[in-house]
Formats: structure tokens, C-alpha cells, sequence
């Protein structure tokens, strides 16, 4: 766990120090970006284990989430994820050389490729998993109780839809 400066004493020096501000705003920007980054140093934990990234198993685990032959384009992987066209090539080239990962010819647009899981990349992802869900749990449900999970995915569902 990351130490950080006390969340509740931040509040309360925002509502001293700096009252004509939105502290609630305030508190929202900084509680996301805390537990996101908390949240993410345990899943580098988690998949460091498996040799792998955090990123390169949020990959994989959005192409297992399509049906059989769970692919995707590389355009539609990088909106998806949120990152650069750049920043997912290099991921894609790792799963390949890992043999993860495959990019087929497109058959509706032949200047660019699809990406499938492999045998072993379908494989090696519903092998490790449970263990990044088992940790996503611990790290929610230590904290949460399962209403308040269901009420943080809907409301973090909301942000992100466009």
C-alpha cells in the first residue's frame, strides 16, 4: 500500500486554507486518481508474476471477453484501453513474440491486421485470471461492501460512457 497524506486531513486543509474552491470536486479528482493508482501498483504486483504487465493482461483479458476467436482490430483495442496507437503496437509485439497473440490479415481492410489470442495466450489468461481477481476482490471488498461495489462500477460506468 502507498502512504499518502491522509485523505480526510486533506479535506479539511482544503476547507481551511483554500475555501473558494469546490473541495468536493477536489476530493473526487484526487480519491480517483489515488485508488487508481493504488489499485494499479497491486495489479502490477499481480502480473509481474506472470512475467507480464498489467497492460499486456488488460489486453488479453479484453480479447478473451469476445467471442471465439476473441479478436479485435488494433484500432479498436487502443480506444478501448485508452492508449496510444504507439503505446499498444509495443504491447502487441511482446504477446506476439510471447506467442499470446497472433495478428491476422483483415479480411475487410487488407492494410491492417486483427488480433487474436492464441491457444496458449486463451489458455495462459483463464490460468491467471483468478489470480487478478482474487486480488481485485481483497483489494474491494476490504473496503467496500457489495453495494457499494455495485454502486462504484455504476457510477465509474456513467464517467466513462460518452
Amino acid at each position: 500500500m502507498i502512504d499518502f497524506v491522509k485523505i480526510e486531513n486533506t479535506e479539511i486543509r482544503f476547507h481551511e486554507n483554500w475555501p473558494d474552491i469546490n473541495v468536493d470536486l477536489a476530493m473526487a479528482a484526487i480519491n480517483l486518481s489515488r485508488s487508481s493508482t493504488e489499485f494499479n501498483l497491486l495489479m502490477e504486483k499481480v502480473s509481474n508474476v506472470s512475467d507480464l504487465s498489467f497492460f499486456e493482461l488488460e489486453v488479453m483479458v479484453l480479447l478473451r471477453s469476445f467471442s471465439y476467436p476473441h479478436r479485435l482490430t488494433p484500432s479498436l483495442l487502443s480506444n478501448s484501453l485508452m492508449v496510444s496507437s504507439g503505446g499498444l503496437t509495443k504491447v502487441l509485439i511482446k504477446l506476439e513474440i510471447k506467442k499470446y497473440i497472433v495478428r491476422d490479415p483483415n479480411p475487410m481492410d487488407k492494410r491492417s491486421k486483427i488480433v487474436r489470442l492464441t491457444d496458449s495466450g486463451i489458455k495462459f489468461i483463464e490460468n491467471k485470471y483468478p489470480s487478478i481477481q482474487h486480488a481485485s476482490k481483497q483489494f474491494f471488498e476490504s473496503k467496500l461492501s457489495k453495494s457499494e461495489l455495485q454502486t462504484l462500477t455504476l457510477l465509474l460506468t456513467k464517467l466513462l460512457k460518452e
